[in-house]
């Protein structure tokens, strides 16, 4: 398959990342996503570009979204050596929110070439299978070139990953590849597992993975700029609580009649720590996944395990399902948490405790857990989500580096014991 014309990209790199505090205060698309021998270290965004510029899209045509002056410096500087020019990296108002931040974006496009075509990606999460997203990318693009919005989804098994996003039910009687959206159900798990069980049990479901192809004076004209901006301004007026404009996903799918292009491809979903544990590499003697210098010994099946430049994990008699992070603040001093992966909703408290001056330790929903002073003359601060029984030690060597020590005293189970 030839594609007509070359596309544009627009990756949406803006956010927090607040359920996955793999690298302290950096964004989490702009923190590692792979650190071994097989691929050196690779961020989230540098793994989106490298995949969409693979055969398809021109570097030169990758428009890259951020909503503050940090993620700007950190976008350059990871995406230059992709080839991706700086002037590329376009800053909007973070209210604007995701559905809103498009509509920039391809407004943004629009005014270089007016009936371009994008191809729209978030910047968090795992695609396996190039060929096959290459083939997608070509199919949705020529669909999108004729005026045809589409919306790419994937076949999904994982009831976590099905549950926390959204699912298009498709008509299943059409030959494809493109077919018809019947409905759009938006993170089924606020209706109860059974609503996920049944989704996993359609044969025509699949999880929309936020790649989409739109032709963007089509995009703008559902989503006036005018009409944006007066909504921007209403909210700064009335001073509104609300982190974005509120502009519906789900109402964008119809709005813009997107048809479903069904992947061939492997997706998940990196927005929690069990889902990024997934796709880390595991060691040779255990399942557990690292990013960063780590020294393991004793540990059981399912330990993750991140720390950042200068950081030494040491980790020894900790079950499964937990992760061990540890990163050194500007200040010179360290952070260290021990969290339940399946606690992804409360994450985001924990990255806040970290971030603020509250004194330290700090335990959520855990109990009996260790922290021994350390010879640190800066703050350093840990804390526990979910976990019992573990004891963390600090320690800085004359060469500057930090030595961390977290141990599960030889059984480490996180029961939901009462906060202690």
């Amino acid at each position: 398959m030839e594609i007509v014309a070359k596309p544009y990209a627009i990756v949406l790199a803006g956010g927090r990342g607040s359920r996955l505090p793999i690298a302290g205060s950096i964004p989490k698309q702009f923190a590692p996503k792979f650190d071994d021998e097989e691929h050196g270290k690779v961020t989230f965004v540098q793994d989106v570009v490298r995949m969409i510029t693979d055969e398809v899209i021109k570097p030169s045509r990758v428009i890259v979204v951020v909503t503050n002056e940090e993620q700007r410096d950190y976008a350059i500087d990871q995406l230059t050596p992709f080839k991706v020019p700086s002037t590329n990296v376009v800053m909007f108002d973070p209210h604007l929110g995701y559905v809103a931040v498009m509509a920039a974006a391809a407004d943004y496009i629009r005014r270089h070439e007016e009936k371009a075509v994008a191809f729209i990606t978030p910047s968090d999460s795992h695609i396996e299978g190039q060929e096959e997203l290459t083939m997608a990318i070509m199919a949705a693009c020529n669909e999108a070139r004729n005026g045809r919005s589409v919306l790419v989804g994937a076949k999904v098994a994982d009831a976590n990953i099905v549950g926390g996003c959204g699912n298009a039910q498709y008509d299943s009687s059409e030959e494809g590849p493109f077919y018809e959206i019947l409905d759009f159900i938006e993170k089924p798990a606020k209706y109860g597992p059974d609503r996920v069980k049944q989704i996993l049990m359609d044969d025509n479901t699949v999880v929309n993975t936020g790649l989409y192809a739109v032709r963007v004076d089509k995009f703008c004209k559902a989503y006036p700029m005018e009409k944006i901006d007066a909504l921007l301004k209403k909210y700064y007026d009335e001073g509104s609580e609300k982190t974005d404009l509120g502009l519906d996903p789900t109402d964008m799918v119809k709005k813009l009649n997107m048809k479903l292009l069904i992947g061939g491809f492997e997706w998940k979903d990196c927005g929690t720590l069990d889902a990024y544990y997934k796709i880390q590499r595991v060691t040779p003697n255990h399942r557990n996944a690292s990013i960063g210098k780590i020294i393991r010994y004793e540990c059981l099946d399912g330990l993750f395990v991140c720390a950042t430049k200068g950081v030494r994990m040491y980790a020894s008699f900790i079950k499964g399902g937990i992760a061990a992070i540890a990163y050194m603040t500007p200040a010179g001093g360290v952070n260290v948490a021990v969290i339940n992966m399946k606690m992804s909703q409360s994450v985001g408290k924990i990255t806040d405790y970290l971030e603020s001056g509250d004194p330290m330790p700090y335990q959520l929903m855990a109990a009996n857990n260790t922290v021994m002073p350390s010879n640190l003359s800066s703050v350093t601060k840990v804390a526990f989500l979910g976990v019992q029984n573990i004891f963390v030690f600090v320690n800085r060597l004359e060469n500057g580096d930090i030595n961390v020590n977290i141990s599960g005293n030889g059984e480490c189970i996180y029961t939901m014991a009462a906060a202690a």
